[in-house]
């Protein structure tokens, strides 16, 4: 089940789909059927799990699905068939939760991601682009979360092994700034902060700042056009995306990019939208239908949905969804603090891990459901954190003795931190 797992979220990654006209078909849900096929054979032996982070999840896929029902039976058939095979995944995953080989897990992640991005940039470049790795929509994923998991291993390595892992650290910054991929710079850049200052909030402002001063120093040296407009909508947002000028002339300003543009747009119709229906939003899909009616002669690209979880929540399932929605992260951040603090107590954790392991996940997984378009990796989002306290209590039980967990951040490294280590 190890391998399923880490196949089905590699899945995600792969540029292979296939529109049946129904949904959208993946090799997610070939997988993820396999698992429930092989479930029951496991379950007579070991029993059904049914966690706290899994129930908190029903509420809102519920009144998502309920939301659809304003698109009618199909809208309503179509987001219930995708919440329950993403619900099987959340099934799945909390069974395995106590059992979950983390390491082994981490491995397979990890070689899978670079073998993505290696395909990827090797594709990319035979087709002429030496930047801007993007034009395979799905790939691009790996240059979010290979920072995740790479900052996960540097925080639990012993101190001989975080120090081979800072060098590819380094190696993979510009590899990310080449690709292209804005929230994957971003969050490279979160996370070097917070690795720096373990967790310290007094080292994290002036760490910030002086990430945001490299930003601006980068975009005054890089000489390739795409790059620069990239960066320096990094570094003046507001400078970029006059959806006004597009829709009156049907061209783009000199600097703007449709992705910004798009993005502005879109939250200017949202506003408008969650300001008329506040408490239930317009429906689940109903955004990009009303768009569609009331601009039919704007851009084809200006009307694409929302990408953004959190405002597409506000906007088609009103305030009741996204307390809902909300619910799930709080409660989440809730339950993985007393894991850790546990933890912390009995010695299985350095202060320097507690403080920094949950904004090490929390901060990646919010700006990458944060700036995606609602559907399955979406979906996904939520279910890991719902489910990191299951995940992370997991790990930490499984390690191998009890004395504490030591890494590189502290003075003596220990052989257990690597399983406990690696559930992020």
């Amino acid at each position: 089940m190890n391998a399923l797992l880490a196949l089905a979220v590699l899945s995600l990654m792969l540029p292979i789909r296939m529109e049946s006209g129904f949904i959208l078909v993946r090799p997610f849900e070939f997988l993820i059927a396999l698992g429930l096929l092989a479930w029951p054979l496991i379950a007579a032996r070991r029993g059904v799990r049914v966690p706290t982070g899994l129930l908190l999840l029903l509420p809102y896929f519920l009144w998502h699905i309920a939301s659809a029902t304003v698109g009618g039976p199909r809208n309503a058939a179509r987001e219930g068939l995708q919440v329950l095979v993403v619900i099987f995944f959340a099934f799945l995953l909390a069974q395995e939760a106590p059992r979950l080989d983390v390491n082994r897990l981490s491995r397979r992640l990890l070689l899978g991601m670079a073998a993505i991005a290696a395909g990827t940039i090797a594709w990319h470049i035979a087709h002429g682009y030496w930047v801007g790795w993007k034009q395979i929509p799905d790939p691009r994923l790996v240059f979010v979360f290979l920072p995740l998991l790479l900052a996960g291993l540097i925080l639990f390595a012993e101190a001989e092994k975080r120090r081979r892992l800072h060098f590819v650290w380094a190696g993979m910054l510009p590899l990310l700034v080449m690709s292209g991929e804005r929230k994957a710079l971003v969050i490279y850049l979160i996370l070097s902060v917070l690795l720096f200052a373990r967790g310290r909030l007094a080292l994290i402002a002036p760490g910030l700042a002086a990430a945001f001063a490299g930003l601006l120093l980068l975009s005054t040296v890089v000489e390739n056009p795409y790059l620069q407009k990239q960066i320096r909508t990094l570094v003046d947002p507001g400078g970029t995306g006059n959806y006004e000028y597009v829709l009156a002339t049907g061209e783009y300003l000199p600097g703007d990019t449709p992705s910004d543009v798009q993005r502005a747009f879109a939250l200017h119709v949202s506003s408008q939208m969650f300001a008329e229906h506040p408490l239930f939003g317009v429906g689940t899909n109903q955004y990009g239908a009303i768009v569609n009616e009331t601009y039919r002669n704007a851009p084809e690209e200006l009307r694409l949905e929302i990408h953004g979880e959190f405002q597409r929540i506000l906007t088609e399932n009103g305030l009741l969804g996204f307390s809902l929605y909300a619910l799930v992260w709080v409660a989440a951040w809730a339950r993985l603090s007393r894991v850790l603090r546990r933890a912390l107590d009995r010695g299985r954790l350095t202060s320097t891990q507690v403080r920094v392991l949950p904004l090490l996940l929390f901060i990646p997984l919010a700006l990458f459901v944060g700036t995606e378009a609602s559907g399955t990796r979406a979906f996904i989002g939520v279910i890991l954190i719902s489910l990191l306290p299951e995940l992370v209590g997991g790990a930490l039980a499984r390690a191998p003795h009890p004395g504490p967990l030591r890494s590189g951040f502290a003075n003596r490294p220990s052989p257990a931190l690597a399983v406990a280590g690696e559930a992020s």
